[in-house]
């Protein structure tokens, strides 16, 4: 069956409203004909996915996650899941009566106890699925769950997550034990596919090792310490490559956990021979590393190896004709697929390129008029409110900073300190108008100074800064007792860059152009070169980068804005008035 099948069964029940959404998913993704997608409900989620609301193809998140939903119910109508799962609900099997004993936990825990049905839809939605497989209470566990995993969407493995721990708590009521295993579920593993624990633990210590060595640089012999280390972020990657070699390893069943072997034993051509195989057979599968990812991973060992004194030069050679990693080191030399497809999008906008200069200011006003609102009604604000304006404000000053100062990185940004002897950031003086981003190269990734100025008058980038010190930084518990222009919620912290991302996430999609830093950053250089085609000066000053990292991340920006040049010349040559 396919989604033309879909939509055909949607009109014959005259649902037209299903029909219409159904006919839209071409164009929510990548304009397949109906006829050429199948009514495979794991694989238009995973096309469709829960946040993958785009600005440029639906006009708000909420319609696109109402088209989402009526594909979905179209296609289990027409597939006929609709009546099956009817008829799983239906049975008078061990989970049916397994709810029936959970029933009467299934109130409130205030005074009144009243009925509470939502209690249960966890389990329910446990139920479902485990009948669907033909799995007993007594069988379903961490490890089905996980072979499950891939099949499955965040937020259903979040509430069977949910669900077993409610079962967990249950398991007082011997009418529930009896149904359930004899020892409490445990706790989910991380759902990453290079998870540590498939790794043997010697293996797993010896990647920290082999790691360590390989991201040490010069030693200071008076200080008895290594200096210039290498930024968490590139152990990291690091760190995952290694992780992601050895953990596949183990999943292709080419090793069984010999306590014996040790790292220098594994990283051989024979055994690269079948991770490589390993990613091939599951490419383009939802939580399997792409040709790029692969490639960039393999590199990154390789520079481990040579550290710890072992030859990659075998294993290099040995892979150097495959089809996989040659596409992968293809794709390597060129800006992300994702974010390629932002930038496209956002160069193509009017509206959107708008709405992306002036995100600073449309938050602003956001949490102005938050503020607004309480003081006109005369309260002081609830704990949630204050957080939504804090978010709001600092999400603000930030893009403020990116925008109207330089684009650093978001996690320099947030460390910037604007106060004390090791300031970074200078507020307005008697002397100076404009406030100044001043970093030297310790305090910077790629190990260069960043002096910009942030000038008044300026779109309005230095008033956001300077309101979010009044309005929005007192809302910080520790702000009086913090240096850093965004402080922490541990006293002396700057504010963490997870929390930070979060938060730029959730209000950067609400304003109507979601994105993350990394794509915020990107979008501003593909802005300024297509509007100075050829200034590849101007782009190296705006990143603080390499001259060879910038021409092979926007090369195609470039590329694009001198053919609409040649095209405009072309049409002067007709004498057309443009």
């Amino acid at each position: 069956m396919t989604l033309q099948d879909v939509q055909t069964w949607a009109l014959n029940a005259n649902n037209s409203d299903y029909a219409r959404a159904v006919g839209r998913y071409p164009h929510l993704t990548d304009n397949l004909d109906l006829s050429q997608v199948p009514a495979d409900l794991v694989m238009i989620k995973q096309q469709l996915p829960l946040d993958g609301f785009n600005p440029f193809l639906s006009k708000s998140e909420k319609a696109y996650k109402a088209t989402r939903r009526k594909i979905i119910a179209a296609v289990k109508g027409a597939t006929g899941e609709v009546a099956k799962a009817k008829e799983r609900r239906a049975r008078m099997d061990e989970w049916a009566e397994l709810l029936i004993a959970a029933e009467p936990h299934a109130v409130t825990s205030g005074a009144d106890r009243k009925p509470a049905q939502q209690i249960l839809v966890p389990i329910k939605k446990l139920a479902d699925i485990a009948r669907t497989q033909g799995v007993k209470p007594s069988k379903v566990g961490q490890d089905w769950l996980d072979s499950l995993s891939s099949q499955l969407e965040t937020n259903e493995w979040t509430t069977l997550q949910r669900a077993l721990k409610r079962l967990n708590r249950l398991r007082h009521d011997e009418k529930v034990l009896r149904f359930l295993p004899p020892e409490p579920f445990l706790a989910a593993k991380p759902r990453r596919t290079e998870n540590l624990h498939v790794i043997p633990p010697h293996l797993a210590e010896e990647i920290n090792v082999w790691v360590h060595n390989a991201t040490l640089t010069e030693f200071d012999p008076v200080e008895q310490e290594y200096v210039n280390q290498v930024s968490k972020s590139n152990v990291d990657f690091k760190l995952a490559g290694m992780r992601k070699f050895v953990s596949t390893l183990v999943r292709s069943g080419e090793f069984s956990g010999d306590l014996h072997k040790r790292l220098q034993d594994i990283m051989t051509p024979e055994h690269a021979t079948a991770v490589v195989r390993y990613w091939v057979r599951h490419e383009g599968q939802k939580s399997h590393i792409s040709a790029r990812t692969a490639y960039d991973y393999l590199r990154s060992n390789y520079g481990v190896m040579a550290h710890n004194c072992v030859d990659p030069e075998p294993m290099k050679s040995h892979l150097k004709a495959n089809r996989f990693l040659r596409e992968g080191k293809k794709a390597s030399n060129d800006m992300s697929p994702e974010c390629r497809k932002f930038c496209e999008r956002l160069l193509n906008s009017p509206q959107q390129i708008t709405t992306f200069l002036s995100m600073h200011v449309q938050l602003r006003n956001e949490a102005q008029r938050l503020l607004e609102e309480l003081s006109s009604e005369g309260r002081d604000p609830t704990s949630s409110e204050i957080d939504s304006i804090r978010q709001l404000g600092t999400v603000a000053a930030i893009c403020a900073i990116e925008t109207r100062g330089a684009p650093i990185r978001i996690k320099s940004a947030l460390k910037l300190v604007f106060r004390g002897p090791g300031s970074t950031f200078h507020l307005p003086s008697g002397k100076t108008k404009h406030a100044t981003i001043d970093l030297a190269p310790e305090h910077t990734k790629n190990k260069v100074d960043i002096w910009a100025p942030i000038e008044p008058n300026n779109l309005n980038g230095l008033e956001v800064i300077l309101w979010y010190l009044d309005k929005i930084r007192p809302l910080y518990e520790n702000h009086e007792a913090s240096v850093h222009l965004f402080p922490g919620f541990q006293i002396g912290d700057a504010l963490k860059y997870r929390t930070f991302l979060s938060w730029f996430k959730r209000h950067t999609r609400a304003a109507g152009l979601p994105m993350t830093p990394h794509k915020f950053r990107h979008g501003l250089a593909s802005l300024l070169l297509q509007r100075n085609p050829g200034r590849w000066d101007l782009l190296e000053r705006l990143l603080d980068d390499k001259a060879v990292t910038v021409r092979k991340n926007y090369a195609w920006v470039n590329e694009r804005a001198k053919r609409a040049e040649v095209q405009k010349f072309i049409l002067d040559l007709s004498g057309v008035p443009q």
